[in-house]
């Protein structure tokens, strides 16, 4: 698109029969439980903040996630488009080739919820791959390290090594993503969808998002704004100087005695060499950078996308929008085009309460 913005719209929807409003029915009792899951896991509190203890009631304590901010973007419809359309079945019958697609999903995602998406997927005629984003390996800098050594020690061996027509990254699974292209899987796309996300890989963001969880998941959630938003950024930027000093002497241990694959070793040793400086130095624009680059232009072992979409709402709390046009401008810069489509939904919500902005909007 030569380096403009792309704004799209779905077209608008016919009237559902009776199972299509039965359907509905199960896509909005998914949706809440979506929400639901990132105030049931603890861990997640856990990782994102330095201060957990200061703000998170006890895990029994938590209930269903409830958006006190409403979202509204003024491009999106407002129609309720809960049923995707569905692949022709002439395309089997004709021989045509399945799209494939691979989706890291967001953060504590369950099983069901996983499996939600992979129909959605498979209902638009594509064969789908559906990776978990464990909140322990991808929501603090110890579990990127974990992350990134196993999936560099698979390496073309990994089951993501392959080309997909679409990858779909969901809030945190951006990191996901970075971390698996990173460590040298050969995981190519044409497109690739970036939705409610990035979550980029410094401690500003993660403080943003704690925050809006913390808000959503306490019964009293403005007791967050008593505690300052300087305070509590210290408190992540404090604890990952001190993860990544650990993590370069556990490292150095591993490379001394431990008998491992000089490739992946070394792979390893670069990327931790990065990430620990950053957060040594409190400067994390070096590996905000690398993950730019990783995600958008060559990876140590596959090609760019042909394409960036980039799915959000403008008015999610859990995103700096800031760092949503500062994305889609690195991904411009690297060559790559990049599609802004902006919806209604709340965090991750679309692909369960209105799929068709993705298959017949974002995706089209």
């Amino acid at each position: 698109m030569d380096g403009s913005w792309s704004w799209r719209l779905p077209a608008t929807l016919a009237l559902v029969n009776k199972k299509d409003l039965d359907e509905r029915d199960d896509c909005t009792i998914q949706a809440k439980k979506v929400e639901a899951t990132m105030r049931r896991t603890p861990a997640l509190v856990l990782a994102l903040s330095g201060a957990a203890a200061a703000l998170v009631a006890p895990p029994q304590a938590l209930q269903p996630l409830q958006p006190r901010r409403a979202a509204a973007a003024g491009a999106a419809t407002t129609s309720d488009e809960t049923t995707a359309a569905a692949p022709t079945a002439s395309n089997d019958a004709n021989g045509h080739r399945r799209k494939t697609a691979a989706v890291f999903g967001f953060f504590g995602a369950s099983d069901r919820e996983l499996a939600l998406i992979e129909k959605r997927y498979a209902k638009n005629g594509y064969d789908c791959v559906v990776v978990p984003s464990p909140v322990n390996e991808v929501a603090r800098p110890s579990g990127w390290y974990k992350n990134f050594r196993r999936n560099a020690r698979l390496g073309k061996d990994h089951e993501l090594g392959r080309h997909f027509d679409v990858v779909h990254c969901m809030s945190g699974g951006f990191l996901n993503y970075y971390l698996t292209r990173g460590a040298g899987v050969p995981l190519a796309c044409d497109t690739l969808l970036l939705d409610s996300t990035p979550i980029l890989p410094k401690p500003r963001a993660f403080t943003t998002f704690a925050r809006q969880f913390f808000r959503d998941a306490l019964p009293v959630g403005w007791v967050v704004d008593l505690f300052p938003q300087p305070l509590h950024l210290f408190l992540i930027r404090t604890r990952w100087s001190f993860t990544a000093f650990r993590l370069r002497v556990q490292h150095w241990v591993l490379r001394r005695f431990g008998k491992h694959p000089r490739a992946w070793r070394d792979l390893t040793t670069r990327w931790l060499r990065v990430s620990s400086s950053a957060a040594r130095r409190g400067n994390y624009e070096p590996i905000v950078a690398h993950a730019a680059r990783v995600a958008f232009s060559r990876a140590p072992a596959a090609p760019p996308p042909k394409r960036a979409v980039f799915l959000h709402n403008p008015a999610d709390p859990y995103l700096s929008r800031d760092d949503v046009l500062a994305t889609v401008g690195a991904a411009e810069r690297l060559g790559l085009d990049a599609a802004v489509h902006e919806v209604a939904t709340n965090h991750v919500q679309t692909i369960f309460q209105k799929p068709r902005l993705i298959f017949e909007g974002a995706l089209a």
